[in-house]
């Protein structure tokens, strides 16, 4: 057994670490593309150790991150920021990336002691190659939110869901979901859904393309859930808590593509939770230009 460990989703040891796929749709996407992770580092060993993060792979490039020390049998989560960046691909393709830990035993990081990689498997898909049906298009275009809804699951009040003008991908509008909560209850999670039924087609491959904004003020942004019901899809952050650190990115667009069950009908949601210490605070998340395509 390796003396550290690099996981890259939120399942806890001792169950192991399921393995890693990111989709993505190469339409509209900026050139050069990036890549953002979050990890979290494991120190098994009896000493302290300096731990550093990074990765490989042809036609990539990554960045070098320096942690720290990590107490023997502590962890850190960390979210790496625009950790890779690589030529757009030109057309759809698959390839794996790895990502790298590297432990040391001095502040220098000269003297390496261990070494544990992840392969992270990645899908590029171009949903206008014409292989791919447009099953749903949402994008608010038509000045109405088009079906979404949202409810608070804990301590949200006041909040508003309406078309915006301030961030948009395709104008003139987006859905902007402004979350409202005060400062009372201050130890609480402070958590909202944005939500929409469908009914995914009949085809052998579904995915939902989703193209979403966060922002915040004097909040702290914990996590955010994409589910079905009550089946999480993917979850960016980490679990809630009163430390003033942000969990996950702000202020810039995400595109998260997803596949989906076919044939099913299903509520698509999106789970926002945060935490404030006191006063009236906000967060916001924009979705613009939704999509459910599909193909067999």
């Amino acid at each position: 057994m390796a003396g550290v460990e690099l996981r890259l989703t939120e399942v806890e040891p001792p169950s192991p670490d399921p393995p890693r796929t990111i989709y993505t749709d190469l339409v509209n996407l900026p050139d050069p593309i990036y890549l953002g992770v979050e990890v979290r580092i494991f120190n098994y060993d009896d000493v302290a150790l300096y731990m550093r993060v990074d990765g490989y792979a042809t036609g990539w490039t990554f960045t070098s991150n320096d942690f720290g020390s990590v107490a023997s049998g502590g962890n850190i989560y960390r979210n790496i920021d625009n950790f890779g960046t690589r030529a757009k691909p030109a057309a759809p393709a698959e390839e794996d990336i790895t990502i790298r830990l590297r432990a040391y035993t001095d502040a220098g990081y000269t003297n390496l002691k261990w070494t544990y990689e992840r392969v992270v498997h990645v899908v590029y898909i171009k949903s206008d190659d014409g292989s791919w049906t447009q099953d749903v298009l949402n994008n608010f275009d038509d000045g109405t939110v088009q079906g979404w809804a949202w409810v608070n699951e804990s301590y949200v009040s006041g909040s508003t869901l309406a078309v915006a003008v301030d961030y948009v991908l395709s104008n003139p509008y987006s859905l902007k979901l402004d979350e409202t909560s005060d400062g009372g209850a201050g130890t609480n999670p402070r958590r909202a859904r944005l939500y929409k039924s469908f009914t995914t087609p009949n085809r052998n491959n579904v995915f939902a393309i989703i193209d979403i904004r966060t922002s915040r003020t004097d909040a702290r942004l914990k996590n955010l859930r994409v589910q079905t019901d009550g089946t999480i899809l993917m979850y960016i952050g980490r679990a809630h808590d009163t430390v003033t650190t942000d969990y996950r990115a702000y202020g810039r667009w995400w595109r998260i593509v997803i596949p989906l069950p076919k044939n099913t009908t299903l509520e698509l949601r999106f789970v926002d939770e945060w935490w404030i210490d006191l006063g009236l605070r906000h967060v916001y998340i924009w979705l613009d230009d939704f999509k459910i395509i599909s193909k067999d």
